[in-house]
C-alpha cells in the first residue's frame, strides 16, 4: 500500500516530461500555405493602407516622374552649352557667369529637406503637380529673361522644382509600385533620368543654340512640363484618406522644424555666396 502513491507520482512525472519534449504543432491557414515563403509584405502607407498600381498605370506614373526629372536636368545641359550665347544676349557680367548653373544646385540642395517634410504632410500627388507647374513656369520665364538677374532667379526656381519632385517621386515608387522587379526598374529609371536629361540638354541645346537660339529650348521644356502635369493629374495616385485643411495647417505648423530649416538654408546660401 505505501508504494502506490510513488508509482503514481513517477508515472505523472514521465507524462509531464514527455509533454514538455513534444514540439508544438502550428496551425497553418489557407493563406499561409498558398503564399510563397519569400514573398515580401507590401509597404504600408502613412495612413495604414497599401495602394499598388496596376502594371499599365504604374508604367505611366513612372514615365511621368522620369520625364519630370529628365526635363529638369535638360535645362542644366542647355545652360552649360549655351552659356556664351546667353551671356552675350543678356549682358551677363563676368562675375555672374557661373550662377545660372550653380544656383540650380544651390536651391535644389537647400530646399530638399524642407520639401521632404512638406511632402509627408500634403502627400505626394500635390507636390509632383506643384513641381510640374513650377518647372513649366520657370522654364518659360527663363526663355523670356531680359537680363542676367532674371535668368539666375528663374534658374533658382527650377532648383526648387527639382527639390520638390525628388522626395515625392521616391515615395510614390516606394509605396505604389509592385515590390520586386517593377519597383527596382522604377528606381533605376528615376536615377538614370538625371544624367540622360543632362546629356540630351548638351546635345540638343547645342543644336538649338546654333539654329533657332537658346530661348526656344526653354520653351520646349515648358511645353513638355505642362504636358507631363496634365498626365500626372490623371495618372498619379491619390491619398486613400483625405485630410482636413485644419489638420494639414496644424501639421505644417508643428511637425516641421521651420527654424532649423531656415537656419541651415540661410547658412548654406551665405557660405556658397561668399565662396563664389
Amino acid at each position: 500500500m505505501p508504494k502506490e502513491p510513488s508509482v503514481e507520482l513517477t508515472t505523472f512525472g514521465l507524462a509531464s516530461s514527455s509533454a514538455e519534449r513534444t514540439p508544438p504543432v502550428l496551425a497553418l491557414s489557407d493563406e499561409d500555405i498558398s503564399s510563397p515563403a519569400n514573398a515580401a509584405p507590401e509597404t504600408p502607407l502613412a495612413n495604414g493602407s497599401t495602394t499598388i498600381l496596376p502594371k499599365g498605370r504604374a508604367i505611366l506614373v513612372i514615365s511621368q516622374l522620369v520625364g519630370l526629372q529628365l526635363f529638369s536636368s535638360f535645362c542644366n545641359g542647355i545652360i552649360v552649352v549655351g552659356l556664351p550665347a546667353i551671356a552675350n544676349t543678356l549682358n551677363l557680367e563676368a562675375g555672374l557667369l557661373l550662377w545660372p548653373t550653380s544656383v540650380f544646385y544651390l536651391t535644389a540642395g537647400s530646399c530638399l529637406m524642407l520639401a521632404g517634410s512638406i511632402t509627408d504632410v500634403l502627400g505626394t500627388r500635390p507636390m509632383i503637380l506643384a513641381a510640374n507647374i513650377i518647372l513649366a513656369a520657370s522654364s518659360l520665364a527663363c526663355g523670356l529673361s531680359r537680363n542676367g538677374g532674371e535668368i539666375i532667379a528663374f534658374r533658382g526656381l527650377q532648383g526648387i522644382s527639382n527639390a520638390i519632385a525628388v522626395p515625392a517621386s521616391v515615395s510614390i515608387i516606394s509605396t505604389s509600385v509592385e515590390y520586386g522587379q517593377p519597383r527596382n526598374l522604377g528606381f533605376s529609371c528615376l536615377g538614370f533620368s538625371g544624367p540622360l536629361g543632362f546629356l540630351l540638354g548638351l546635345v540638343l541645346g547645342g543644336v538649338f543654340v546654333d539654329g533657332v537660339g537658346w530661348r526656344p529650348a526653354f520653351y520646349l521644356v515648358a511645353a513638355a512640363s505642362l504636358a507631363l502635369g496634365v498626365v500626372g493629374f490623371w495618372a498619379l495616385p491619390k491619398s486613400a484618406r483625405p485630410t482636413q485643411r485644419r489638420s494639414i495647417r496644424q501639421r505644417l505648423t508643428f511637425e516641421i522644424d521651420w527654424v532649423g530649416t531656415l537656419i541651415s538654408t540661410t547658412g548654406l546660401v551665405t557660405l556658397s555666396y561668399a565662396l563664389a
